[in-house]
């Protein structure tokens, strides 16, 4: 069930308060319910990565060549956080109705998981959340080298200073194992840091990102339309 105006204002309450939620989390990152979620394994579906946009903020899902909006991106920085949400029947596209979509696209994990959450979607009910498995990813070779993962099963890395899209600071993993590497390996650059699940992740929406309050607002119908919300940066 979507969230009503009354829950989305009590959230951005809530983040106005604090937008240190993941920090603020013990080392095991096990949330108030501990079990992933289960459900029916729904196959992901195609990226389309040359027209794919955010079904959340609408950056695109690619990492832009050359200048994009005065900035320029490392190779591969988009990819490495692609999330989406696959369905069992087809559904119209949120920003045009008359589009009928198998899967929502996202360019950052935070993003699939608060559009989930102000829209009332769930991981294993007639949909599947799938994210990038970052342990497999090569910045070389961004679009070839992405392998979707189920998101009930990732293991998720956050680093204080890390800089993502949306600056979002999370990354997925396919193994404790390779999010433990990652982190002994960046822990210099990247400060503070943790691990979490995603039923963790679930029980923490909406995360805090670029834009979070303007998006979340959007979507929940409180503002008149996109360039209200504004549009996300990666930091």
């Amino acid at each position: 069930m979507a969230k009503t105006r009354r829950e989305v204002l009590a959230a951005l309450g809530g983040l106005v308060l604090s937008t240190g939620a993941l920090a603020q989390m013990g080392p095991s990152g096990h949330g108030p319910m501990g079990a992933a979620p289960a459900g029916d394994l729904i196959p992901p579906k195609p990226i389309p990565w040359e027209t794919g946009s955010c079904a959340f903020c609408e950056m695109p899902i690619k990492t832009p060549e050359g200048q994009w909006r005065g900035r320029t991106f490392p190779q591969g920085f988009f990819e490495q956080t692609y999330s989406q949400i696959a369905f069992r029947e087809p559904r119209p596209a949120p920003h045009n109705p008359k589009e009928i979509v198998e899967a929502l696209h996202f360019e950052s994990i935070a993003c699939m998981v608060n559009y989930a959450w102000v829209h009332g979607l769930k991981d294993g009910e007639g949909a599947t959340f799938y994210v990038t498995d970052r342990g497999s990813y090569d910045p070389k070779n961004p679009q070839g080298s992405v392998r979707l993962i189920p998101a009930r099963r990732a293991t998720y890395y956050w680093g204080e200073r890390m800089m993502v899209v949306m600056n979002a600071k999370l990354l997925a993993f396919g193994s404790p194992a390779r999010a433990q590497t990652f982190a002994e390996a960046h822990k210099a650059q990247h400060g503070r840091q943790n691990f979490f699940t995603f039923q963790t992740l679930l029980d923490l929406a909406p995360l805090p990102e670029m834009n979070l309050v303007a998006l979340l607002a959007r979507h929940a119908g409180l503002l008149g339309g996109k360039e209200d919300a504004g549009h996300g940066h990666s930091h």
